[in-house]
């Protein structure tokens, strides 16, 4: 018998975050579990309500929802020496780290894979006073990404980013970036950088299949410049797993970064699908720091 602790956003995805956290409340008290329910009530309460469940000595802390919701959990529980487990039920549009991690979509077989407990360590970011889990962006495709709505992310799901993506890029603007890790030092011009911890990056799955997330490094994409035409030509170099060798493309894995820009102005980054740090940025790869509850591989 396990102590589960059950974090959902109510409005995550399809506003469905209410009646899915019943469903695993009623599935896991069925199987003689204890549950509690902690619905959260705005911005960042994910992260106080894993700490709280951390401190209360419950086994497992279940995110539900999408990535920015995970995200929040594993800050709250990141900080901790000996922090619960971590289980998922993705219920948001775009899943990154559930697909990722081969976590069931369909939320009762996700439900039941939370209480298989076979476990797999998870790799977390640390960036400046965030924490990262899926995917950070800086440039054109963090601003993009802002205006993408919530009924286009419920209507379109990953397509609307990759729609806002590929247009930005068409806009020609570019950040002097300088890169430090400890073996590399980069400095030029991008239109945008990706730091990925997975190989599942707006919904697809095959597009860095050398990314794992117990690999222990942060992988690092910096873009050359690209027409709008241009960007559409390296379409299939994003959906066949291929990014990394589209021309001009500079990618490299590192497990401390520091980033700059430039020309002295900050520049926003996206977290998970969410805003976050603002440059300077200072980056480390936190590894194996969460257990996750992910499907056992023998089964």
């Amino acid at each position: 018998m396990y102590r589960y602790a059950v974090i959902y956003n109510p409005h995550s995805g399809h506003n469905n975050g209410e009646s899915v956290g019943q469903k695993i409340e009623q599935a896991l008290i069925k199987n003689q579990h204890k549950v509690e329910l902690m619905p959260t009530e705005g911005p960042k309460d994910a992260t106080r309500l894993a700490k709280k469940a951390a401190r209360a000595g419950f086994d497992v802390v279940v995110a539900v929802g999408g990535d920015g919701t995970i995200n929040e959990v594993v800050s709250g529980l990141a900080t901790l020496d000996q922090p619960p487990y971590l289980g998922i039920v993705p219920a948001g549009t775009v899943n990154n780290l559930a697909r990722m991690l081969q976590i069931p979509l369909d939320i009762d077989q996700a439900i039941e894979n939370l209480q298989q407990v076979h476990l797999r360590p998870l790799d977390v970011g640390q960036v400046n006073d965030d924490y990262l889990i899926s995917t950070m962006t800086l440039g054109i495709l963090a601003d993009a990404a802002l205006n993408v709505t919530q009924s286009e992310k419920q209507k379109w799901g990953p397509l609307a980013f990759l729609s806002k993506g590929i247009h930005a890029l068409a806009e020609h603007q570019h950040y002097p970036l300088t890169i430090e890790t400890p073996d590399r030092h980069w400095q030029k011009d991008t239109q945008f950088l990706l730091v990925t911890l997975t190989n599942s990056v707006g919904g697809f799955t095959n597009f860095n299949p050398e990314a794992q997330p117990d690999d222990g490094y942060f992988h690092v994409f910096v873009a050359p410049k690209m027409s709008l035409a241009r960007s559409v030509m390296f379409l299939p170099y994003f959906l066949t797993g291929n990014f990394k060798k589209i021309p001009g493309m500079t990618y490299f894995k590192a497990n401390e970064i520091s980033i700059t820009v430039d020309n002295q102005q900050s520049a926003q980054t996206r977290i998970d699908g969410d805003p976050s740090a603002k440059s300077p940025l200072k980056m480390r790869l936190l590894e194996h720091k969460l257990q996750v509850i992910t499907p056992n591989p023998d089964l």
